[in-house]
């Protein structure tokens, strides 16, 4: 009982010492919002904003609220200083490769942080020739599928791997552009697991995506 009395003496001189007439200060006598707290807030329970509303100021001068998955825990999100923002759309144009293809490219992104997909790609030869061709082996069965376009961690990092298959290679050193996307990991909030289907040999079919788990 004693506990509960000074909370709340605590919070009413709060509230009362340091009201002003644009708000209430926490901290500082001078609020420039409803509720100023200048100072470091711990809060044990649930968080609940009714209404958020959208930021339309400078996003070098804001911050995100993002539980990290990892540890559970709210951590602060600055994209000023962030090396990525939380979703990147990217094209990576890689020149000059090897005819046998592009084996393991570093991006350099870490996959401790970011998730990454590949949505699609374009093949040129050397200066933008878009008649390039690959080699082709005495069993026509090995023609299809032409090329494997993955992406792929080592070493903590996100790699690109795009191959001829079975042994074939380009009749000029080839260009490759990839449409990239990257994830902050910490910003999704749900990862499903591998979604299985068995079309039973057809080539139409209905399914339900399941119900995400949450983390």
């Amino acid at each position: 009982m004693k506990n509960i009395i000074t909370l709340t003496a605590l919070i009413f001189a709060a509230f009362t010492g340091k009201a002003q007439t644009n708000g209430v200060g926490i901290g500082t006598s001078t609020p420039t919002h409803t509720l100023e707290v200048n100072g470091n807030m711990k809060l044990s329970g649930d968080l609940y904003f009714e209404n958020p509303g959208n930021h339309t100021g400078n996003s070098a001068d804001s911050y995100l609220l993002v539980r990290d998955n990892s540890d559970k825990i709210l951590k602060r999100y600055v994209p000023a200083t962030s090396k990525y923002s939380a979703i990147n759309s990217t094209v990576y144009f890689i020149s000059n490769i090897n005819t046998q293809g592009l084996s393991n490219f570093d991006t350099g992104v870490s996959a401790t942080d970011y998730y990454m997909v590949i949505g699609g790609f374009i093949i040129r030869g050397v200066n933008n020739n878009s008649n390039i061709n690959l080699t082709q082996p005495g069993n026509t069965n090995q023609y299809i599928p032409q090329y494997s376009c993955r992406a792929f961690v080592q070493n903590n990092t996100w790699r690109i791997e795009f191959m001829p298959n079975n042994g074939r290679v380009f009749d000029q050193n080839p260009e490759i552009r990839l449409s990239v996307s990257v994830y902050r990991r910490d910003m999704l909030t749900t990862v499903n697991n591998t979604i299985t289907v068995d079309m039973g040999a057809n080539t139409a079919g209905t399914g339900s995506a399941p119900a995400p788990l949450l983390p």
